[in-house]
């Protein structure tokens, strides 16, 4: 069985691989130039790699709403996994497009 740690890892994991290889990168590189912390050269190497991070990010925060809202409602036990499971579903389900279109 996998402990939460390792759960918590793979979530991680498909979060940056959907920031990579998502379809939504050409929607993130404008939104990303606007927002870009000023110390950072407005490069395109520097665009891509925070448009990453702002769609990672973004893979994390929404995927973990429903685990969020299963662990509220539910009040399961807080060394329950299912929350995690849940979340790793929904970064799963988030990545979806990014596989598929490597693939």
């Amino acid at each position: 069985m996998l402990d939460r740690q390792t759960l918590f890892l793979m979530v991680l994991g498909l979060c940056i691989v959907n920031g990579i290889l998502s379809p939504y990168l050409n929607l993130a590189i404008p939104v990303t130039a606007v927002l870009m912390p000023e110390i950072f050269p407005r490069t395109v190497e520097w665009v891509l790699f925070w448009s990453s991070i702002m769609l990672s990010s973004a893979t994390l925060l929404f995927s973990g709403v429903p685990a969020a809202l299963y662990e509220r409602l539910a009040q399961a036990e807080s060394e329950s996994a299912a929350p995690i499971w849940i979340w790793l579903t929904g970064a799963a389900l988030l990545t979806l497009p990014a596989v598929k279109r490597f693939l």
